[in-house]
């Protein structure tokens, strides 16, 4: 069994490290977003956990990509800072499966990664999305709406799900890079704007009066509903 382990701190990754093993796993280390999001599309996890103490950001946008990618099967686990009610609330509400307070001691974090994947086996993935008139399957890689239903390409389908999973929320150019394509924004930009172009046209989301994906510009997109549809309910459906 393999661990993902994002820190900086070379004593706790000795400590992780040194317990996993323990527990007949092996920890891979890594201080940049890009790396474990490269190694999780070619290997195998069964958790990610992230050393938060310092910031939130790596292991936030690690959530942007497990989303985008449909990976609800693999559990992600953060160590925060303190005991900071507003920092564990952002954290759980991005969908974290476990938050532990860094002034825990190893054996709770052990304990705690038990318990988290433990919970997970045979956790439910969810297929399809509603939001504004849009339903998106991911088994199929289709969006239907109206009395069309329109085929996506892999990318095309993970740009839209994280686009129609934030309705009303700007998402960068980077969030999406990272996600979508695994690569800082300035690699990724030309094939980025190409999908939004793409994504615009066959879900016509380029009509004023209808949805539609803006664009924030230099920042990045962000999908917004018909005014009388703001309010609908977004929430996954699981297969």
């Amino acid at each position: 069994m393999r661990i993902a382990l994002f820190t900086f701190d070379d004593v706790l990754f000795k400590q992780l490290n040194e317990g996993f093993e323990q527990n007949d796993a092996s920890c891979a280390r890594f201080t940049d977003e890009l790396s474990l999001i490269r190694f999780l599309q070619r290997d195998s996890a069964a958790l990610v956990i992230f050393d938060a103490t310092q910031s939130q950001i790596p292991a936030l946008a690690m959530l942007t990509w497990r989303s985008c990618h449909f990976r609800t099967d693999l559990p992600m686990m953060m160590i925060d800072r303190s005991w900071n009610t507003e920092a564990v609330i952002e954290a759980l509400d991005a969908g974290v499966d476990e938050v532990v307070i860094g002034t825990a001691n190893v054996d709770e974090i052990m304990a705690r990664a038990r318990r988290v994947l433990a919970r997970r086996r045979g956790a439910r993935v969810v297929d399809r999305l509603t939001v504004a008139g849009y339903t998106i399957d991911r088994t199929t890689r289709t969006v239907s709406f109206g009395d069309r239903r329109v085929s996506l390409t892999a990318r095309e389908l993970s740009l839209a799900w994280l686009l129609f999973m934030n309705a009303g929320t700007l998402m960068s150019r980077e969030q999406l890079a990272h996600a979508v394509w695994g690569k800082d924004a300035d690699l990724a930009g030309r094939s980025l704007e190409q999908h939004i172009y793409k994504l615009r046209s066959k879900l016509a989301l380029d009509n004023r009066d209808g949805s539609q994906v803006k664009t924030v510009y230099s920042l990045g997109y962000v999908f917004v509903a018909r005014a009388q549809e703001a309010a609908e309910c977004r929430e996954p459906i699981a297969a």
